[in-house]
């Protein structure tokens, strides 16, 4: 059972309460108040206020002692069941809640200083001079702050920045991959975020642990496995007789929009008639504030027609549950591998109906199953890949760089020395042919 102490130290004419707060024999956390106490006013031995006439506000000064133990407790009782961490910091922040102290933040702590990192990215300066992040930066971060808070729950530890250290690296991949169970690229990318925060404590001369700066401290990848459509799988999907399925025939419509467009679900399903403009379709990409500016494909054309404009509005969860459906009728149940969402919480011989959790669970899967939204802008790049300049196909899909465009639809520089080769293969039977030719002359 937890237990609470009242004391204070010293003689002076005004001595400071503190409070030792214990439970079994792990936890023994002694604090101040900053509660002040004349010492004849104090019983020590019992820690209490000391009943006497002298002490006008007696009462209400032990009454103030009393309600926040009390609510210390009830507040250690909650938190403790549910795995919150119990140690000096928490007390801290009960107390400053609790005797509406003004709360110091150390920024020595790794979750303080992201919070902090957080605040400040709508106004940091990027690369390009503009202001301010993108949404989905702000989201990012907020989920590793959650990760790594999370985390810290498990191990029952408040991590410092200079905790973040080679052992950190290793148990935050074992934590998120075995226990949450997030592929190994999604654990990359958190322990990316982890860099970049500590590198701005650090660029901010806060002390960090130098670990993090050893090429062991890396973020992980595997190999990505994501499907795409190819050109013939287009044309059956677009020739499809959808008439009696209203919400697939729609669905379809706008798949066809995307996979001759390359734009992100998000861009596209906000297309509206003002951004078509002479049989070019110009937007600004909400990811990156980059104006794309594309020519209209024939079947895009064709689709425009047929609606007299654009499809019917859709939300993006709709549009990913209908376009499985749009690719299961136009019969794409070819075997392969991939990964799709699975609800790993409630098996399908669980009697037991526990919170919905989904993980990408990489499997042998009939592939329209593996269709998601990401399958038409993933589509436009590899199916142009090679056939048009890279320039080309980055300033549709709005890769700044040709690493991420590539990175993107998984290919390596041994994919662009193959084109090379394929084209100085052309040229030398080009060579070869005008040789004959002059030959036969």
């Amino acid at each position: 059972m937890a237990s609470f102490k009242f004391f204070t130290k010293g003689n002076g004419n005004l001595s400071t309460i503190y409070v030792r707060f214990y439970h079994g024999r792990k936890i023994d956390i002694t604090k101040s108040t900053s509660l002040l106490i004349n010492p004849k006013f104090w019983n020590n031995t019992k820690g209490v206020v000391k009943q006497i006439s002298e002490f006008s506000d007696k009462i209400n000064f032990q009454k103030k002692l009393s309600d926040l133990e009390n609510a210390i407790i009830d507040n250690f009782n909650n938190d403790y069941a549910n795995g919150i961490i119990i140690n000096a910091e928490w007390l801290e922040v009960q107390l400053n809640k609790h005797l509406n102290r003004k709360e110091i933040t150390d920024l020595n702590y790794f979750i303080n200083y992201a919070e902090n990192y957080l605040k400040k990215l709508p106004s940091t300066k990027r690369h390009d001079g503009k202001m301010g992040v993108t949404k989905a930066t702000i989201t990012k971060i907020k989920t590793v702050i959650k990760k790594v808070t999370d985390y810290e729950k498990h191990f029952k530890k408040k991590l410092l920045l200079t905790d973040i250290n080679l052992k950190f690296h290793e148990n935050f991949i074992y934590y998120l991959h075995d226990i949450e169970k997030l592929n190994f690229n999604t654990v990359g990318k958190y322990i990316q975020f982890v860099k970049t925060i500590v590198y701005d404590a650090k660029n901010h001369d806060l002390n960090i642990n130098h670990e993090i700066e050893k090429k062991e401290f890396k973020q992980i990848r595997e190999k990505t496995t994501f499907v795409t459509l190819s050109e013939n799988e287009i044309d059956l999907i677009f020739n499809k007789d959808f008439s009696d399925k209203p919400s697939l025939d729609n669905a379809r419509n706008w798949l066809i929009i995307g996979v001759w467009t390359g734009a992100r679900a998000g861009d596209l399903l906000n297309f509206t008639d003002k951004k078509i403009n002479n049989n070019f379709i110009e937007y600004v990409a909400q990811k990156t504030q980059q104006k794309i500016v594309i020519p209209m494909h024939w079947q895009v054309k064709a689709i425009l027609e047929k609606c007299n404009g654009l499809p019917h509005k859709i939300s993006t969860q709709k549009y990913n549950d209908y376009i499985k459906l749009v690719c299961q009728e136009v019969g794409l149940n070819e075997l392969i591998e991939g990964s799709k969402s699975v609800d790993i919480n409630n098996k399908e011989n669980s009697k037991i109906k526990k919170p919905k959790i989904f993980r990408k669970q990489k499997d042998i899967y009939k592939k329209w199953e593996l269709v998601s939204t990401h399958i038409a802008r993933r589509s436009f790049a590899t199916n142009h890949y090679g056939k048009l300049p890279t320039p080309v196909l980055m300033s549709a899909t709005g890769h700044t760089t040709e690493k991420m465009f590539l990175a993107y639809i998984g290919k390596s520089s041994i994919d662009n020395a193959e084109i090379l080769r394929t084209y100085w293969n052309k040229l030398e039977q080009i060579k070869e042919q005008k040789t004959v030719l002059q030959i036969a002359n």
